[in-house]
């Protein structure tokens, strides 16, 4: 097999076997940078992902020719990740007020079908950011916004979302619009305070030589 690390060939024999998956591990701990991870990887120069990557993983290592993997460090995954949370979050914002004025005019089938994919995006982030913590070491009862724990801003979020859930089995679609037209917009300035903050924290890592 020739083994190539974000586009450089290791040299000599890789002497991998087993599954692609166990190989993957291997060269992970064998040939990758200990700051770096393992986030994408190509068999004979076809990209696996999705659907076919289970199937793959299983297949013999020694079925691959040739073994493209790809890495990067925690800090530019968080800091990917929060760029795209946070254009996610800006499209959601005026598609929230879109579905508030739906509401009001009596477009509800339209408004909640549009509502539901706004709280898909919202779980979206939401994940995000717990991942993002978590990659980067970051205990949330440790870090502070403002001096108050990252930990409870958190929880904001959740308690307006779950004021909409309610209200959205009590149909209830005044108050509904009333949520997301005043009080949702708490919750994105809390959002966007949060991944400001946890860009921060991996451009501090980033300067600082990285997460151990």
């Amino acid at each position: 097999m020739d083994l190539f690390v974000d586009e450089k060939k290791v040299a000599g024999d890789a002497n991998i076997g087993g599954t692609l998956e166990q190989a993957l591990r291997e060269v992970q701990a064998r040939f990758c940078d200990s700051r770096r991870i393992l986030v994408g990887f190509k068999c004979d120069g076809q990209e696996i992902a999705g659907t076919a990557m289970a199937t793959a993983l299983r297949q013999p290592a020694g079925s691959v020719e040739r073994l493209d993997v790809f890495t990067a460090t925690r800090e530019d995954l968080v800091g990917d990740a929060m760029t795209q949370a946070s254009a996610s979050l800006e499209e959601s914002e005026t598609a929230a007020q879109g579905v508030a004025e739906m509401l009001m005019e009596g477009k509800t089938v339209e408004g909640v079908a549009r509502l539901g994919e706004c709280l898909r995006v919202w779980q979206q982030i939401h994940d995000a950011v717990a991942k993002s913590l978590e990659l980067l070491h970051l205990d949330p009862e440790k870090l502070t916004i403002a001096q108050e724990p990252l930990l409870a801003v958190l929880e904001r979020p959740k308690d307006v979302l779950l004021q909409i859930k309610s209200a959205l089995q009590s149909q209830d679609h005044v108050l509904l619009a009333d949520i997301l037209q005043y009080e949702f917009a708490d919750v994105t300035d809390m959002w966007h305070t949060l991944i400001a903050r946890i860009r921060q924290e991996a451009d501090d890592l980033r300067a600082a030589g990285g997460t151990t």
